[in-house]
């Protein structure tokens, strides 16, 4: 048997790793923007959540006026702190993600 040819065939693990870090900084970059997406997402929506049930927009809103029982239901203050509650939820969400992301 010849061990020659062996020592001179490339292994699949040392032509992975030529191309691996040009890969990997992609891949960490496509990691990073969809955090930052991420982030924004739950902090605007949960924020969103936290403010809108308090506002007019939500008590003389026009696609629930012409139903008086959806709009009584909507105008309680447990569905309003409900909301709130979970536009709070949200909002903690997103800044865990940001503050507990590592890289590899």
């Amino acid at each position: 048997m010849d061990t020659s040819t062996k020592l001179t065939e490339p292994t699949p693990a040392s032509t992975a790793s030529s191309s691996a870090p040009a890969s990997a900084h992609g891949g960490r970059w496509k990691r990073r923007l969809v955090l930052f997406t991420q982030v924004v997402f739950f902090i605007w929506i949960g924020m969103f959540l936290v403010v809108i049930p308090w506002t007019p927009i939500w008590s003389q809103n026009t696609l629930i006026g012409h139903n008086a029982a959806l709009h009584a239901f909507l105008d309680l203050g447990f569905v309003r702190g409900a909301l709130s509650g979970l536009g709070l939820i949200n909002v903690w969400i997103g800044i865990w993600e940001a503050v507990h992301y590592r890289e590899d």
